[in-house]
Formats: structure tokens, sequence, C-alpha cells
């Protein structure tokens, strides 16, 4: 990581971002800070522990998950639809938080930049409260989604038992067997069902992070624009000659310049980071909303049925939603700079510098103009447009295939 000398001042984009690391470090992915999180050594032994354990426990269950399709024989349809459900989404999230993990210097290097480098040099007050409130919301709204799916297929199995005396089943794994009423398979599928909780949180992680990090990029170039808007007031101080302000004035926008270099590359970073993640989000909401419909349409239609199928077919849009509607902000926010540095107070300098003045307006402002946008699979930049058009994809193959 560059440039960190071991100090910095402390902000409530400082204070977030470590609270995120500290909540990401809970529930199983690495310290991305630029410092040790303020953990008693002891408990931060027992967490690491903790960890590997709940991470090795969900590999466990999802190397199950597939040995359940040679070892379960008498799975009805909708038990085969939810296995190769949760074999898909386990397999795919799994990919996720493994990509994440190892990209822990990458991630630390931006955490840096975004949360200490460029607020060094302006933070706008306002734009640091939206981001943070932003990530709040965007974050607790796909925990609330999670958990309400998970509750739902608890309940639709506690449903099964009662109404049918059938086993409790959630996650179907290689053993017990879906029919087996042994003491034994009922204590292995309370493990199972609690590895499933454990496994819950991992994607808490990795979500939480991804979205924070999102949007915190998009809030650094509002942040940037502010900082261009604010250069007109140089002029508006008295106590500065003319060609003082001017010089001012310069040295100020160049270092505006330097900011947002260094922004572009904090996006390069994040799409280099996240690449696997966006594009296996976009397979990920395209094959499991087709095997939901298929549910759908092969399932009986009972309440605690179909508002399971509608609560998970929800938070795997708003998990999909999540990640393109912000990084589509990234590009939204980025085509404002152009204006802010039209706006950042050029026309007040005058004879020479006015002419170095402009030929710096224009060049940045032609950098500027460029689109930027996170991209999925190297073609599909995320936006609210494509978000619509990879939903309507979902059900276009679903027509096509059934």
């Amino acid at each position: 990581m560059e440039d960190f000398s071991g100090s910095y001042k402390q902000t409530k984009t400082t204070e977030f971002l470590i609270n995120l690391n500290k909540f990401v470090f809970i529930f199983g992915l690495p310290n991305y800070w630029v410092e040790n999180l303020d953990f008693p050594d002891t408990f931060t032994k027992i967490l690491t522990v903790l960890g590997v354990c709940g991470n090795w426990s969900g590999i466990i269950m999802i190397l199950s998950e597939y040995g359940a399709i040679c070892t379960q024989k008498n799975l009805s349809e909708r038990q085969k639809s939810d296995l190769m459900l949760f074999i898909i989404s386990h397999t795919i999230i799994t990919g996720f938080q493994i990509r994440i993990s190892h990209q822990q210097v990458q991630i630390r290097n931006v955490m840096y930049k975004l949360g200490i480098k460029l607020k060094a040099v302006h933070n706008d007050g306002e734009a640091e409260q939206s981001m943070i409130t932003r990530s709040k919301f965007f974050s607790l709204a796909l925990m609330f989604n999670c958990v309400m799916s998970v509750i739902m297929y608890t309940i639709e199995g506690v449903l099964r038992v009662i109404r049918t005396g059938d086993t409790f089943n959630t996650v179907i794994t290689a053993w017990p067997d879906v029919h087996d009423r042994s003491v034994l398979s009922n204590i292995g599928r309370t493990i199972i069902y609690l590895t499933w909780w454990i496994y819950l949180t991992r994607i808490f992680s990795v979500y939480s992070l991804v979205i924070c990090l999102t949007i915190a990029i998009s809030h650094q170039f509002k942040n940037l624009k502010s900082y261009f808007y604010s250069l007109s007031k140089i002029f508006d101080n008295d106590t500065l000659t003319q060609t003082e302000k001017e010089q001012e004035y310069e040295r100020a926008f160049k270092v505006g310049i330097n900011m947002h270099s260094e922004t572009l590359k904090c996006t390069e970073e994040i799409q280099t980071i996240c690449r696997e993640v966006f594009s296996g989000q976009i397979i990920f909401n395209l094959t499991l909303l087709i095997v939901l419909m298929y549910q759908m349409m092969n399932s009986p239609r009972s309440f605690a049925n179909v508002l399971t199928l509608g609560l998970t077919a929800l938070t795997i849009l708003f998990s999909t939603g999540f990640f393109m509607w912000n990084a589509g902000d990234i590009t939204v926010e980025a085509e404002g700079v152009p204006v802010a540095m039209f706006s950042s107070g050029w026309e007040n300098c005058y004879h020479e510098s006015s002419v170095r003045v402009r030929k710096l307006i224009v060049i940045s402002m032609a950098q500027a103009q460029e689109p930027v946008a996170l991209t999925g699979l190297g073609i599909i930049a995320l936006s609210y447009q494509s978000y619509v058009s990879i939903v309507k994809s979902s059900y276009s193959v679903f027509s096509v295939l059934y």
C-alpha cells in the first residue's frame, strides 16, 4: 500500500470503514483496514479460528450438496429443484468469498485512498454522510431480505412436518436421507441447518463489503465535484491580490486533477477486485430466477410455498439490484465532473493565467468526459438499464425453455 505513514485524520468515513471491517472480520473475511482492529488479541485469535471453521463448514456443506445428487434418490420435484437452487447459489457465492478473501492488499489500498488519502484534500460533509447512510441502508436491506428468505424456508419445512409428517429438511445434503427419521439423522439435520445460518453470515460480509465499496466510489466522485465547485471561492478572498488568487486557483485545480486521476484509479481497482463478483452475480441472477420460475410452475400453490419462492426471488433481485444500482451511480456521478470543472471559476483568471487555465480546463474536461462504468462479464455495464434488461432476459430464457 502506498504512502501510508501510520497516522491519519479521523473522520466519519474512517470510522465507518473501521466498523465495516469489524463487521466483515467477525463474519469470516480478513481485516482490510490499514491497521489492526481494536479487538483484544485473545478475541482476535478466537474470531480467526471461528472464521476458518465457519468457512470450512460452509465448503463441506456445499460439497455435501453435490454428493446429494448421487445419494438422495427419493426426492420430490420441489426438493430436486431446491437442491439445484442451493448448489448453484452456494457455489457462486462461495466463489465470491474466496475471490474477495484473496484481494486483501488491493482492497486495503482502495480503502486507504477512499478513506484517508483523498479525504485529506477535501471532504464534503454532506456527501460523506450520504455515503454512510446509503451504505448502511443497502447493507441492512440485503441482510433483512436474506434472513426473511431463510426464515420462510424454515417455516415451510416446519409446516411440512406438521401437515404431512415429513422430516425437517431445508438444505439437502448427501446425508442424512430425507426420509430417515433416526435420532442421529435429526441431529445431523440440526447441524446442517445451523451451518446454513453460519453460511448466511458469509453472504452478509461479502455483499456488504462490495456494496459499500461501490457506494464509496460514487460518493468520491460527488466529493470531487464539490471540490471543483468550491474553487470559485478562492476569488472571493479579498486578502489576496489577483495574481495570488490566480496562482492559488491553478495550484488547487491541479490538485483536483490529481484527485480525479486517483479516483479513476480506484474505480479501475474496484473493477479488478470485483470483476468475478459482478460477472457471477449476473449469472447468479439469470440462473436462479429461471430455477425459481420453474419451481413456481411445478410446485403446489400453497401460501407458504408461494411466499417462500417470492421472497427468494426478491432476495435475488435485490442483491443484483444493489450491485447494479450503486455501480450505476458511479457512472452518473462521474458524468457531472466535467460540469464541476467548468464551473470552478476559471473565468476569473486574466491575461497569461487565463490562457494557461483554459488549456488546463479543456484537457481536464476532455479526459473527464470519457465514460466511467463498472462492467460484468466484460461487456455489460452495470447500470439501471442493464439491470432491467437482465431481469427481462431471465423471463425470456424461461419462456423459450419451458
